[in-house]
């Protein structure tokens, strides 16, 4: 079985992105071997700080073979009138390799041309391998740098490049350094030199002996065990944390979990405060009692090496979060000694962007769309009143000292602060909750006041960036008004509620002026982009979500229950859902002619089946649920195909053709108030 391996050894890579970039280099070599007709079985991928590696086994010895029709002139100038070949087809074999014998001919667009069969040469595996150097420089990062004199940027300077098929080295170059197979140990617990790879198969062996896992999966299944282990001895549970145990199985490359300890007085501390300092600042994991669930004034982490004077580590340790958490508490107490009301007046000279207003404007504002909101949804006086007293102070956590050093907390110090203030635990939880989700897919607000605060803040933030134009462009998303919308549309839906945004958005005010047309607009197809993604997240057809977002006013709940209920009539019965489809488009396509609404007379039909369409389509609102108005389509679906049969709608008089005409409208109206058919796939 012959293998190869490719390793780059660099300095430590940013742990954050070792996961990435070591699945992007695996791809881009199988892409590679793919493209150059390498046929091959497994590949494995490796990563470590200060290592990418991949490994593909089973490869064959040469290219697949290859054969292709490669034209070249046409008959007429191929041969002479003596049938004859010309100096251009002369030209054209000897560019291919060919003979005279191996012409034929074929015809293109109305022109014979002489064509031969070409068959590419078949490379050595080896000859192909050397050419991975274009892989490695094709990577892309996130963030890069520069090293010697060096024209190339990379994650980080690159120190070795490993390159061996089974034990024969490969020749291949890149920034300036030559393959061999020569890697490297541990940096502290191995041998200090390089150590020949003595074959592909031995890879990972043979760094184990210099204190080296390649592996990640297993790295993180040694560390989570040892956690495992430490948790068990001691009777506690340390909470799983996959980000957290991914982002340190990157820091290590021979991992040793350890415990220490902190002083029980730092308990008296926020256990938020503490626990953002250890897992988000120190990358520790923290402990609970298995008894009474409290917080314990220990600290887990995980060692770059082995177990030889561990306590020294340990000491360490404990010194370097001794200080985060005495500065935690020190933040803490000093800002009890301040009243909530001047840390509201704080906020009148705190701007949220040198663009706009301050956030004690932006307060106000939030307070003026919990109100429009609130209205719109009819909601009950006393949840109104929990978001309109939290509008009136939520942001004011962020001119305490605790959120100066804790970030992460924002909002989450602002509950724990109203607490102590004395303001009802209703408030606290809004306050607590205005930032979720934090991320799409992630926990949303639990109550409904909660809920409308964080929804107002989202959408007064959406319409004062996109005011003073700073408007995502690209990939480019600064202030994560993506993230912003997404929000908006994930609380709407988990809700429930039927909102019309675009109403709620013209009747409120930014800096004492309404929101231009222009600008209204592109917040509208702005947040439209993300009801499109969390469709697209719920496996919902394009087709489908075009045609539900072509609703007129910008309605999330209504576009995204219409886009549920259309999809599901696809899944139900593919072939009556194109009959529903091409009988509704068909009613758009000539209902659209029409521009103006006047009274539809029951009595100018004809027939009686012209007189229950009539009065079935007078019976149809444009309220109720998505559910029942679709499912009345459907009813009405067969009914307006036997109709178009039996009807002409250019009738010879004119009354009845203009009471057919606005038949038409109504119906179309009422149709394209969900969805345009027009934009769905009934194929």
């Amino acid at each position: 079985m012959v293998q190869y391996l490719l390793e780059i050894g660099m300095e430590e890579i940013p742990a954050r992105f070792l996961l990435s970039l070591r699945n992007q280099l695996q791809e881009k070599v199988e892409n590679y071997l793919k493209d150059e007709r390498i046929t091959y079985g497994r590949v494995e991928s490796f990563a470590t700080p200060r290592r990418l590696a991949v490994r593909v086994s089973d490869l064959a010895e040469k290219q697949t073979s290859k054969e292709e029709e490669v034209r070249g002139p046409s008959l007429k100038v191929a041969r002479d009138e003596e049938g004859k070949l010309t100096k251009a087809a002369l030209g054209f074999l000897r560019g291919q390799g060919a003979k005279e014998e191996d012409i034929f001919v074929k015809t293109v667009k109305n022109t014979d041309y002489i064509f031969v069969n070409k068959i590419a040469e078949q490379l050595d595996v080896s000859e192909v391998l050397s050419g991975l150097g274009k892989v490695l420089g094709s990577l892309n990062f996130p963030v890069s740098m520069r090293w010697s004199d060096l024209e190339i940027e990379y994650i980080r300077p690159i120190h070795w490049i490993v390159s061996l098929l089974d034990s024969q080295i490969i020749d291949l170059n890149f920034a300036g350094i030559g393959a061999s197979n020569l890697s490297r140990g541990h940096r502290f617990l191995g041998s200090g030199k390089f150590i020949e790879i003595t074959s592909a198969s031995h890879y990972e062996s043979q760094l184990e002996q210099e204190f080296v896992i390649t592996n990640f999966e297993q790295r993180k299944k040694i560390i989570a065990e040892q956690i495992a282990a430490i948790a068990q001895q001691n009777s506690w549970i340390i909470p799983e944390n996959e980000e957290l145990l991914e982002e340190v199985t990157a820091m290590v490359e021979w991992p040793t979990a350890f415990y220490g300890e902190f002083e029980e007085e730092y308990l008296q501390v926020p256990h938020e405060m503490l626990i953002t300092a250890m897992r988000d600042h120190q990358r520790y994991f923290y402990a609970i009692d298995k008894e009474n669930s409290d917080l314990l004034p220990i600290f887990i982490s995980v060692r770059n090496g082995n177990n030889d004077r561990i306590e020294n580590v340990i000491r360490g340790n404990q010194k370097v979060l001794k200080a985060r958490l005495s500065d935690a508490k020190f933040f803490y107490e000093e800002d009890l000694k301040n009243s909530l009301d001047d840390y509201l007046l704080r906020l009148e000279t705190l701007n949220e962007h040198f663009k706009l207003g301050t956030l004690a404007d932006k307060q106000i504002r939030v307070g003026q769309l919990v109100k429009e909101i609130g209205a719109q949804l009819k909601l009950a006086d006393k949840e109104l009143a929990i978001s309109e007293r939290a509008s009136q102070l939520y942001k004011f956590d962020l001119v305490t000292l605790a959120v100066d050093e804790f970030s992460e907390l924002q909002g989450v110090m602002g509950g724990i602060y109203a607490k102590h203030y004395g303001e009802p635990e209703a408030v606290v939880q809004a306050i607590s909750q205005q930032y979720l989700p934090h991320n799409s897919g992630g926990d949303l607000p639990i109550e409904t006041s909660s809920a409308l605060l964080a929804l107002a803040d989202k959408l007064d933030t959406l319409m004062a960036y996109f005011t003073v134009g700073l408007i995502p462009t690209g990939s480019n998303d600064p202030f994560a008004l993506r993230r912003q919308a997404m929000g908006l549309v994930e609380i709407i839906a988990d809700q429930n509620w039927q909102l019309n945004l675009e109403e709620i958005l013209t009747k409120v005010n930014y800096n004492a002026q309404k929101i231009s047309s222009e600008t209204l607009q592109a917040l509208v197809n702005f947040v439209k982009a993300r009801i499109q993604v969390y469709l697209e997240n719920r496996n919902i057809d394009y087709d489908i979500i075009q045609s539900a977002l072509s609703q007129k006013m910008l309605k999330p709940l209504r576009m995204i229950e219409t886009a549920i209920k259309l999809q599901e009539l696809r899944h139900q019965d593919k072939g009556q859902f194109r009959l529903l489809i091409e009988n509704l488009s068909r009613v758009v396509n000539l209902g659209e002619k029409i521009t103006e609404e006047v009274e539809l007379k029951v009595d100018l039909a004809q027939t009686e089946l012209e007189k229950d369409l009539i009065n079935r389509v007078l019976g149809m609102h444009h309220e109720g649920e998505i559910s029942e108005r679709i499912n009345s389509y459907q009813e009405v679906s067969p009914i307006i195909a036997k109709y178009f049969e039996e009807h002409m709608i250019n009738a010879d008089d004119e009354t009845i053709c203009f009471n057919r005409y606005q038949l038409m409208f109504q119906l179309t109206q009422l149709i394209l108030d969900l969805f345009d058919p027009r934009m769905i796939v009934s194929k």
